[in-house]
């Protein structure tokens, strides 16, 4: 549970609230006690200060009534020091009153009087949540007084347990330190979870968009989800899938058109297979005579030579896929290879009654290049226009020269191909829905062969074709290729 991204995230949130609190409370607790401490000092001064001037009023008055009185401790003790001390004690002080005798250094000697507050006032200062405060402690020295002639007392004033409201204030404090930490930590977790689901939220739609990708849906994309992070995530998906279900419709075709071509490949076997079998049967029974032997010995060899090309053109695929396909590559003259490439198709072209015409430059195009590649190049775009020509048809080989690059095209008077089937000519194993003998005496890899030797020469392959008008087979190798 703890390795979910959503409960990390509330958990963090959690523990940033609980920190934040118990800092807050650290800090509280070592700033506040401090601070109502010295309020509670600065008070108990006060009415330390305040006992002292209710007791020097009071010697006045008594003073202004009969100058000649002589102060005795006895009249301090009980006509004025005892009732100020009490009204200190319930006015001013609002805690112990103790008043000493003592010297100017501040040594106590004997207690002249004590008040605490009465009943009363102890009721209502503890209904303001108020209580007495041990730790609170002042003495302030009074100037001398005169008790009588050449006679002087120093009065020293004590308040202790002075009330305040320390204890109450550190523990309300505290419990609003505690509910609010309760409410923080209860905040952080619901907006965590908010949080949480927003951020965890597209994930998840991400990871069922990738599950139902990788259970077969190729169509499966991941939707926009606002948040920058993410969406390059589900950008980066969406190549990833878009490359991967090209890469497994393209395999799909090919195994498709493997098929294909297996079966047609091993229907084509029978023929040399069963000729074959037939020339060595009778030539087994002896009941051949001359002329017999001469014909099946001229088809077999068709056959043979059929299936040696057959063989030629699917060892050349294989070098291809692996990258040993070499090339030899020389500075020469592009008409050479174009001229053989069509006297190399003469014969054939005779036997089925059409015309392969040549149309190459006076002068010498100059190009490096492969000859033997070459040669095969133009023997597959040849021999694919002569099959698909019908009698009395044309077919054109031309070379032009440019300062940029040299082109080769091969036009033929066929029957064309339709648009459909214009992007597929060059894949492998395909050859259209042509019917007949054409179709069944190609081995759909020439093709893409073909292809092949001219992307190796760093040029491009375009096919022009429409059904009744013939096709255009251009082919563009740069000039660049002289210097490398």
């Amino acid at each position: 549970m703890i390795q979910r991204l959503n409960v990390r995230l509330v958990l963090i949130l959690a523990s940033v609230a609980l920190v934040a609190l118990l800092v807050s409370s650290v800090a509280l607790s070592q700033i506040l006690p401090g601070y109502l401490d010295d309020l509670a000092t600065r008070r108990a001064t006060t009415a330390a200060l305040g006992t002292r001037l209710l007791v020097e009023v009071r010697v006045d008055a008594f003073r202004q009534a009969d100058p000649t009185l002589v102060m005795t401790k006895e009249f301090l003790n009980t006509r004025l020091l005892s009732p100020e001390a009490q009204k200190a004690a319930n006015l001013l002080a609002q805690g112990t009153v103790q008043i000493y005798y003592g010297d100017e250094q501040g040594n106590l000697f004997d207690l002249a009087a004590q008040a605490s507050p009465d009943s009363d006032t102890d009721a209502k200062l503890r209904q303001q949540g108020l209580e007495p405060d041990p730790s609170v402690n002042v003495q302030i020295r009074s100037d001398p007084l005169e008790v009588g002639p050449d006679e002087a007392v120093e009065l020293i004033f004590v308040i202790s347990n002075v009330y305040t409201n320390r204890a109450t204030t550190l523990q309300r404090v505290n419990g609003t330190l505690i509910g609010a930490g309760l409410a923080a930590l209860a905040v952080a977790m619901f907006v965590g979870t908010l949080a949480a689901r927003r951020l965890t939220g597209p994930l998840a739609r991400l990871r069922r968009a990738s599950s139902r990708f990788a259970q077969g849906d190729l169509d499966e994309r991941a939707p926009a989800f606002a948040i920058m992070e993410v969406d390059e995530l589900g950008q980066q998906f969406n190549v990833m899938a878009d490359r991967l279900s090209d890469s497994l419709r393209m395999l799909q075709a090919d195994r498709d058109r493997l098929r294909e071509f297996v079966a047609d490949v091993s229907h084509e076997l029978r023929t040399p297979i069963a000729a074959l079998r037939t020339f060595t049967e009778l030539q087994h029974d002896g009941q051949l005579e001359e002329a017999q032997r001469r014909e099946f010995l001229e088809r077999s060899t068709e056959q043979i030579s059929r299936l040696e090309w057959m063989s030629n053109n699917l060892l050349d695929l294989s070098r291809i896929d692996s990258g040993i396909f070499p090339l030899d590559m020389r500075s020469g003259d592009l008409r050479d290879p174009v001229r053989s490439a069509v006297e190399a198709q003469a014969e054939i072209a005779e036997q089925r009654g059409i015309s392969v015409v040549s149309r190459v430059p006076t002068s010498p195009v100059m190009l490096r290049f492969d000859r033997e590649r070459i040669l095969q190049l133009l023997g597959n775009l040849i021999g694919n226009a002569l099959k698909f020509t019908p009698r009395g048809g044309e077919v054109i080989v031309e070379l032009a020269d440019a300062p940029e690059a040299a082109t080769l095209i091969v036009r033929d008077s066929g029957p064309g191909i339709p648009e459909a089937e214009l992007p597929r000519v060059f894949d492998r194993f395909f050859r259209g829905t042509n019917v007949g003998e054409a179709r069944a005496s190609g081995s759909g890899l020439g093709l893409a062969i073909a292809r092949s030797i001219v992307e190796m020469h760093g040029g491009q392959i375009e096919v022009a074709s429409a059904v009744g008008t013939g096709s255009t087979f251009t082919i563009t190798l740069p000039r660049e290729q002289e210097g490398s």
